[in-house]
């Protein structure tokens, strides 16, 4: 069982304090609190940002559970809409379109939702402006992805149909690519009319509902826009949309307050982590374990992972920068070379530790592999480094994705230790410290142990049993609900114990002195299935600091 006690960022030449109880009493300020909308009801778009905003002493403030919808229920966008109007005493909105016009992003790609009822639940978002006219409203939406979701009916026979046709759709139609014509047809032959007339129904709508956001940003109802490419790739219907986005934000001249770019799971963690960090203007550095993000796109991406970041990096509020900076982005890049690999991963790791050492914050985003996380990265990284002294960490899903959860939490967690000696003294700095660590595990534990080995072996699992792991009957998900949690629970216990326990986490500041806090055990973890499927599950750890 390791026992590391470096500390964590800016410690360097500064006298630190471990703290049993807090230093100093006296009035406390009032934590940020911030309404959200989420993109759907996923751990990714709920417990993320409000552990987001936990580890830098803020609160989330969600809709009742009830109006969330699940999975293939939609949420009630009219109520949500409602609860909207009824918010009060908040520092800022992040609102989800998708979730507020059509009930979530699984609804959102299907054609149900008419573009009526979506402009009259949207409606809410004018009515906020009228009634807060300074208010901070953020919004982000979703560019749809070429992929219809899998729904466990006959309809997945035509998925990966509807993909090819609409790329090459656009390669033809919109590129100018003649020499495809025929085998565009040849696949447009064999999906059903209906079939592709709710598609391009959906995609219509949605289309529509984008280019009203960007008009609103135009005249000022939101203060600031992110549209997101859901699992996106270089040609395709999704790219032509994205063009004539690009064309009106030029226009309309609002390109310094929307962003465009891949991803979408990240972006409500990322936007309030821009609440929380507004004002800050924080400067990142990135440093590449192989290949240059200039030279290297993500998988189901459509461009370069460096303006991604660059993308991301103003979404947040922040900036990427060449010398010196705030905050060093380590980001896992591909090496040159196979034979390359361990040498690129050891001197990678070997080069975050001496960042530690320094004193300079670090965020780690591990974007390589998608859906989970680069094992060989983090063996080297539990071996090498301690893990508690980093910002943050992710690997999950998709490049943007794991570069936004890592980019929100590292941010968030790095404004508030930065302002955290300012006000009335020295606040309450355990709380957020222990949620700072509480999920820098939870993203270790989720994004390498239960994607590469949990989970594979729960999928093996169902498929033996003739079940299918995305789409359990009610049965199915509570048998795996335990069959999860007697093989997660004893392993987050484990890699708490040999990578966190014992080690001090940094608190918070007050001129030259630095409070800390020791990791002192692993207390229990919810953990139970979000959905009938296999592919994410919640996992909520709780530890105790001494």
């Amino acid at each position: 069982m390791r026992r590391r006690t470096l500390l964590a960022t800016g410690m360097a030449g500064l006298t630190t304090v471990a703290l049993g109880r807090p230093a100093f009493a006296g009035p406390a300020n009032r934590h940020l609190r911030v309404a959200l909308v989420p993109l759907d009801d996923r751990p990714v778009n709920t417990y993320a940002p409000q552990m987001t905003a936990a580890s830098a002493g803020a609160q989330v403030q969600l809709p009742p559970k009830e109006l969330l919808g699940r999975f293939f229920t939609p949420a009630d966008g009219a109520a949500i809409a409602r609860w909207l109007g009824s918010t009060d005493g908040v520092d800022g909105y992040v609102i989800s379109v998708s979730m507020l016009a059509y009930g979530g992003l699984i609804a959102s790609r299907t054609a149900a939702p008419t573009l009526a009822a979506a402009l009259e639940n949207l409606a809410a978002i004018r009515d906020l402006r009228s009634t807060r006219p300074d208010a901070v409203i953020e919004v982000h939406d979703t560019i749809q992805r070429l992929a219809i979701t899998s729904t466990g009916t006959e309809l997945d026979t035509y998925r990966d149909l509807l993909v090819a046709w609409a790329k090459l759709y656009d390669q033809v139609v919109n590129l100018g690519q003649e020499q495809l014509r025929a085998q565009l047809d040849a696949v447009r032959a064999q999906i059903p009319d209906q079939v592709v007339a709710d598609y391009l129904a959906a995609r219509s709508r949605n289309h529509q509902v984008n280019r009203l956001m960007v008009e609103w940003v135009a005249d000022g109802t939101i203060s600031h826009l992110v549209l997101s490419e859901d699992d996106t790739a270089p040609v395709g219907l999704a790219r032509a949309e994205r063009v004539e986005l690009e064309a009106l934000v030029a226009e309309l001249g609002v390109g310094g307050r929307v962003e465009i770019f891949p991803g979408a799971d990240e972006v409500d963690a990322l936007l309030v982590a821009r609440v929380i960090a507004a004002g800050t203007a924080p400067t990142y550095r990135a440093e590449y374990a192989g290949v240059s993000g200039e030279s290297w796109t993500a998988q189901l991406e459509s461009i370069p992972f460096a303006e991604n970041i660059r993308r991301h990096a103003a979404a947040v509020g922040g900036r990427v920068v060449s010398g010196d900076a705030d905050i060093v982005l380590a980001v896992n890049t591909p090496s040159s070379a196979p034979g390359q690999r361990a040498a690129d991963l050891d001197a990678f790791v070997g080069r975050i530790g001496e960042l530690l050492a320094a004193g300079t914050p670090v965020i780690v985003v591990d974007p390589l592999i998608v859906n989970k996380a680069d094992h060989e990265l983090v063996a080297r990284m539990e071996s090498g480094l301690d893990l508690a002294a980093l910002l943050s960490y992710s690997g999950w899903n998709t490049g943007g994705n794991a570069l936004g959860l890592a980019l929100g939490h590292g941010t968030a967690r790095w404004a508030y230790l930065r302002s955290s000696g300012s006000g009335f003294g020295v606040p309450e700095l355990r709380g957020p410290g222990q949620a700072h660590a509480e999920y820098l595990l939870y993203r270790f534990v989720k994004d390498d142990p239960w994607k590469n080995v949990v989970q594979v072996e729960a999928y093996a699992h169902a498929r033996a049993q003739g079940w299918d792991p995305l789409a359990l009957t009610p049965e199915q998900k509570s048998y795996f609900d335990g069959w999860v949690r007697e093989r997660l629970v004893p392993l987050t216990e484990r890699y708490f114990a040999d990578h966190f326990a014992g080690h001090r986490i940094v608190l918070g500041r007050r001129g030259a002195r630095t409070f800390t806090a020791t990791l002192a055990r692993f207390e229990s973890a919810r953990v139970e299935l979000p959905w009938d499927r296999l592919f994410e599950v919640i996992l909520e750890p709780r530890l105790r600091l001494s």
